[in-house]
């Protein structure tokens, strides 16, 4: 509370609360596209094999590429409308829209032809195994090296 000349307590001095009311409303946009984010990456329709032995794992930098097998053996990216049919289709994928632009970008950042894209194949419970594989071995054919299996973690015994 702020006084005046005379000692007394000046009555109409209030804080500012327009830069907390903007900054309040920042966070709950970014918290809501987070979310959004989020929720395209795990894609709901793709039931996970369950396991006991699962853990979350970190996830770090831009590098990561989300596939998602269905349990037609159709594979989903993330902000692609159709999914990838044909082992051609998921080749010419991998190779020039993740392999050569991750190339590219080690190379603008000076760090060599060292490739580190993460690919996390989330395939559903009911997918053939077949399917799983053959995702796995256009991912090699490509270049990619670095690939994780997802599973949902049960609880108890």
């Amino acid at each position: 509370m702020s006084y005046g000349p005379h000692g007394r307590a000046n009555s109409d001095a209030e804080p500012n609360l327009v830069p907390l009311l903007d900054l309040v409303l920042q966070l709950v946009m970014f918290f809501m596209m987070c979310a959004n984010f989020v929720m395209e990456e795990n894609d709901q329709t793709i039931k996970l094999p369950h396991s006991q032995q699962a853990k979350p794992l970190a996830e770090t930098g831009p590098d990561v590429v989300h596939l998602g097998i269905t349990a037609a053996g159709h594979v989903s990216v993330v902000g692609r409308p159709q999914p990838l049919v044909t082992d051609d289709e998921l080749y010419v994928f991998l190779k020039h829209d993740v392999y050569d632009r991750a190339l590219q970008y080690a190379r603008q950042r000076h760090e060599g032809d060292e490739v580190k894209t993460l690919v996390i194949i989330r395939a559903d419970l009911n997918a053939d195994f077949a399917q799983v594989y053959r995702v796995v071995q256009n991912c090699q054919r490509a270049g990619l090296r670095k690939l994780q299996l997802r599973a949902e973690r049960v609880l108890g015994g």
